[in-house]
């Protein structure tokens, strides 16, 4: 009787053994048979076997490879096989979309994000945030406002992981019915190395010759992901500028707001901080979040975002503008091109409202297309402004600048949009010239047909995304010129960087 026991505990064992052993090599359970074997044939059995065990192999020594130093900015890149993890510092409090509702959530969180599945990395700072159940979110540790509902947003940002890309459609095309591709692939940590195998990382810089027909045979390193040194990603606002006595009346983002006394949020459902010059909105944003690098969006960031959004990560098809006449942030009208507050909702996490994301879901990034024209900080050096001998009145601290913080076009002698940018060619990853045909008169030859002048004479701040009213012609693509002075249809918004 014991005997009998005991083989029966020992085929107990024995099963939970083999079932192990099927789960470990991915077979199906399902297909479990009899004495006959597990599939129609021993080959058969041998080779799935065989595949299985190779791929369980690789994935065991991706895990091997990826260990090392665990905290808050280690990659597993056996778990999240594509996209750098987000590096945080004290007071950015990730958070993730959980039954209709942001909750704080931590790096070790599978669910945080997931670019494969086009789920964006979302981190809150601590300004305004109140989370439920917590007396102040700046002195709580994150262990304990983990798996907490957010009741009240503080300001907002999205992470985009470096990459290289490659445009395989429509090179340097633009106009009606024409739409782009580009292919993206992942870089390891602040090195150059593909996480996909049998990618080709090629060389190229400004000083390599563009092709008016082809891009380079390869994939190249985003420029934007440089910031006096390789950074692993960037820290985006999720929406346009605001700050903190924006609320949902149109006026209050533009009455006597041309100063750097005002303090900067990144929220939804308010109005955007516009009538500000380029040089102000500068400024604002260097003081905003020094510790964090803090800075307006350079042309190079806004490419960064328009390519990933324009990927297989992102929404892969035109994002929904925001027709708000009154500069609500994280609105959406109810097509992807409808013309000033026709079907607009102010709900950005609404079925409507998520098409105007990056992602076409609520992870993404907000107010790209319409909403206001965005300066970023980006310019040609030209004559414009010299008055009184003071050089660029709007924008003379961006002149001034550091380097890592602006990026330059350079002017040619007949400054004019279209010569301008063709003695541009050669700068990439901005989505300007890669993704138009053009800079003319007609002002819709970028990808879709949306607006391409590039800066000149008057003109020499570049502004980007369209607004509200411009329907068609805004875009991720939009470019032009603007003379950095304050307008009501005229906002900004911050980057950070954790180095």
């Amino acid at each position: 009787m014991n005997v009998k026991k005991q083989e029966g505990v020992t085929l107990i064992v024995l099963v939970i053994a083999i079932l192990i052993i099927l789960l470990i090599v991915g077979a199906s359970i399902g297909t479990a048979l009899s004495r006959q074997g597990l599939l129609k044939s021993s080959q058969e059995a041998q080779n799935v076997q065989k595949n299985h065990a190779e791929k369980e192999e690789k994935k065991t020594n991706d895990l091997i490879d990826s260990v090392g130093e665990q905290g808050i900015n280690s990659t597993n890149y056996s778990l999240r096989p594509s996209a750098n993890s987000p590096k945080l510092k004290a007071g950015m409090i990730p958070v993730k979309w959980q039954n209709d509702s942001w909750v704080v959530t931590d790096s070790s969180d599978d669910e945080w994000y997931n670019y494969d599945d086009k789920q964006w990395a979302n981190m809150m700072l601590t300004d305004g945030l109140i989370i439920e159940g917590i007396q102040d979110a700046k002195t709580a540790t994150l262990q304990e406002m983990k798996g907490k509902k957010v009741t009240t947003v503080g300001s907002m940002f999205v992470w985009i992981p470096r990459y290289a890309y490659q445009i395989t459609e429509n090179y340097h095309k633009g106009g009606d019915s024409i739409t782009g591709k580009v292919d993206i692939c992942f870089l390891k940590e602040a090195t150059n190395n593909p996480v996909r195998e049998g990618i080709t990382i090629v060389e190229y810089n400004e000083t390599t010759t563009n092709q008016y027909t082809t891009f380079p045979n390869g994939y190249v390193v985003h420029p934007a992901f440089q910031y006096e040194q390789n950074v692993t990603g960037l820290w985006v606002a999720k929406f346009e500028a605001s700050h903190t006595e924006c609320t949902t009346s149109e006026n209050t983002g533009s009455i006597n707001t041309n100063v750097t006394t005002k303090t900067l949020q990144v929220k939804p459902g308010v109005t955007s901080w516009r009538n500000i010059q380029i040089g102000t909105s500068y400024s604002v944003c260097l003081n905003y979040q020094p510790t964090l690098n803090s800075h307006l969006m350079k042309n190079t960031e806004w490419g960064a975002v328009a390519y990933l959004s324009q990927s297989i990560y992102g929404k892969n098809s035109e994002v929904w503008i925001n027709n708000s006449g009154s500069y609500i942030t994280g609105s959406a009208g109810n097509t992807a091109t409808s013309s000033q507050n026709t079907g607009v909702t102010i709900e950005y996490a609404s079925e409507q409202g998520v098409k105007a994301s990056s992602t076409g879901n609520i992870t993404g990034i907000y107010d790209l297309v319409g909403g206001a024209w965005e300066y970023v900080a980006s310019y040609i050096e030209n004559d414009f402004v010299k008055e009184n001998g003071s050089k660029y009145a709007y924008g003379d601290v961006l002149i001034k600048g550091a380097n890592k913080t602006k990026y330059n076009y350079a002017v040619v002698s007949t400054d004019n949009a279209t010569n301008n940018y063709i003695a541009n060619k050669n700068k990439y990853g901005d989505a300007i010239y890669e993704v138009s045909s053009n800079s003319v008169s007609n002002w819709d030859d970028s990808w879709n047909a949306q607006f391409s002048q590039f800066p000149s004479t008057n003109m020499p701040f570049m502004i980007r995304g369209g607004a509200y009213d411009n329907a068609t012609l805004a875009g991720l693509n939009a470019f032009q010129g603007g003379s950095g002075e304050p307008a009501t249809d005229y906002s900004f918004r911050p980057v950070l960087i954790v180095l």
